[in-house]
């Protein structure tokens, strides 16, 4: 794939506030750029003074160029961050969102998302960037989720295994509905599937596959009811999630839980996390928080939630 295009968008985003966020920007880039040369004069000396009393002059500048960066950079980035998140992400939102609350320290509790029993859970954990909000009538809660889990082994050496790290979407459908369903992408790993003999008989899931062949091939589907599952796993919704999965170039799993549907996305990273501006304006990152807020919009309009597809089912 080819670096993304994006069209201009700062001419919708040009009060103060803006401003002095690619001010402040332009800050960090010349922090950056101020160190490397800082670090790079050190070296150098380094080398050509081998041998000399000025190798250590030359080690100095070294060390001190990383303590300028390393202090400057805990105190610009911090504020950039915090300015980013307070104005940019929530202006791009009002684009997308008529009512909305952003909460970028906040996130789901690792307690809720682990009794739902759809993820393994490791030793570590973290989420953030919280968004809540109202989309065409469907009420949504977001957020990054990061799961892992590190272990050391005898010698000491540690190594981290990544479950899952992306978006976590909480949809409410237009609908109630009574029924565990699990829709796993196949790829999609590290899921909590409920079929092990040492689960609960009410709690237990199991395999159960469609009339579509070729939805069979690319996900997994563990309900508790057949009937239930079913009665949700209509030939439309089938459609829309094979829709989906060809436009998302991420992994995905879908959960029927509680009276709540729950989209992970695996997108590999942090959402909603500040870029810099290019170029003196913010077409970068605005674009980038598009893509971002495009991929909520994109599941509620492709899983069709909007719609009543599940009208008529039990209340």
């Amino acid at each position: 794939m080819g670096e993304q295009q994006y069209e201009p968008q700062t001419a919708a985003y040009n009060d103060a506030q803006f401003e002095e966020l690619i001010a402040l920007g332009k800050s960090v880039k010349s922090r950056d750029l101020l160190g490397v040369l800082f670090l790079l004069v050190g070296i150098i000396m380094s080398i050509v003074m081998l041998g000399s009393q000025w190798f250590v002059i030359g080690i100095l500048v070294m060390i001190g160029a990383l303590i300028f960066m390393a202090i400057t950079s805990a105190t610009l980035n911090k504020k950039y961050r915090r300015m980013y998140k307070a104005t940019l992400v929530n202006r791009v939102a009002k684009d997308y969102f008529s009512q909305f609350t952003y909460q970028p320290e906040k996130g789901f509790t690792r307690d809720y998302l682990r009794g739902l029993g759809i993820m393994s859970f490791g030793s570590d954990y973290n989420s953030e960037d919280m968004l809540q909000g109202v989309y065409n009538n469907v009420p949504f809660t977001r957020a990054d989720v990061y799961i892992a889990d590190t272990t050391t082994d005898s010698e000491g050496n540690s190594s981290t295994t990544v479950y899952f790290r992306g978006q976590w979407l909480e949809l409410q459908p237009n609908k109630r509905f009574q029924t565990d369903l699990q829709i796993i992408q196949k790829g999609f790993g590290f899921t909590n599937k409920r079929k092990g003999f040492f689960t609960k008989k009410e709690d237990r899931r199991h395999v159960i596959e469609t009339e579509d062949v070729e939805f069979n091939k690319k996900f997994q589907c563990l309900c508790q009811n057949d009937a239930e599952a079913f009665y949700l796993l209509t030939p439309t919704l089938m459609q829309a999630i094979m829709k989906l999965s060809q436009v998302l170039p991420y992994k995905m799993m879908i959960a029927f839980v509680d009276n709540t549907l729950h989209v992970l996305v695996d997108t590999h990273r942090d959402s909603m996390e500040p870029t810099l501006p290019k170029g003196g304006n913010l077409d970068r990152p605005i674009a980038d928080l598009r893509a971002d807020m495009e991929i909520i919009t994109g599941l509620i309009s492709g899983l069709l939630l909007d719609r009543s597809i599940f009208q008529g089912y039990m209340q």
